[in-house]
C-alpha cells in the first residue's frame, strides 16, 4: 500500500513527537507542526503530504478547526482527522470528509482513519 506522508499538528512537543514515532513506526512519513501557521507552510512547501492529523485546540490565530476548513478550500484532496479532549460543541461545522477522533484515542483508531481517508 502507499501510503501519504501525514502532517502532525499538535502544540505538545511530546505528543507531537510521540504521534510521528507511532506513524514512522506504522509506515507513515511524518511531518510535525507546532501550530496552524507552521501547517500552512509546510503544506505549501510539501505538495505531496496527502493527510493532516491535528489537534483542535492550539495557540495562534487558527485552531484545528479553522486550519481543516483552509485547507479543505486550497487542497479538498487532502485528507484531514481533527482530535480533541474536549468536545467540539457542533460538529456539523467541520468540512465534509473531516473524521474527527476523540482523545483519548487508540494508536488503531488514527492507523484506521487513516486507512481510510488515503483510500
Amino acid at each position: 500500500m502507499n501510503r501519504k506522508p501525514v502532517l502532525v499538528v499538535e502544540d505538545q512537543a511530546l505528543l507531537r513527537f510521540l504521534a510521528a514515532d507511532m506513524l514512522e513506526e506504522a509506515g507513515y512519513e511524518a511531518f510535525l507542526a507546532g501550530d496552524a501557521s507552521e501547517a500552512l507552510a509546510l503544506l505549501e512547501r510539501h505538495p505531496d503530504i496527502g493527510t493532516i492529523f491535528s489537534d483542535v485546540n492550539m495557540p495562534g490565530d487558527l485552531d484545528g478547526v479553522d486550519l481543516a476548513r483552509i485547507i479543505h478550500e486550497k487542497r479538498p484532496e487532502v485528507g484531514l482527522v481533527l482530535t480533541s479532549g474536549t468536545r467540539l460543541q457542533d460538529l456539523g461545522n467541520l468540512p465534509g470528509g473531516v473524521i474527527f477522533l476523540a482523545k483519548p484515542y487508540e494508536w488503531d483508531e488514527v492507523y484506521r482513519c487513516l486507512e481510510r481517508i488515503q483510500n
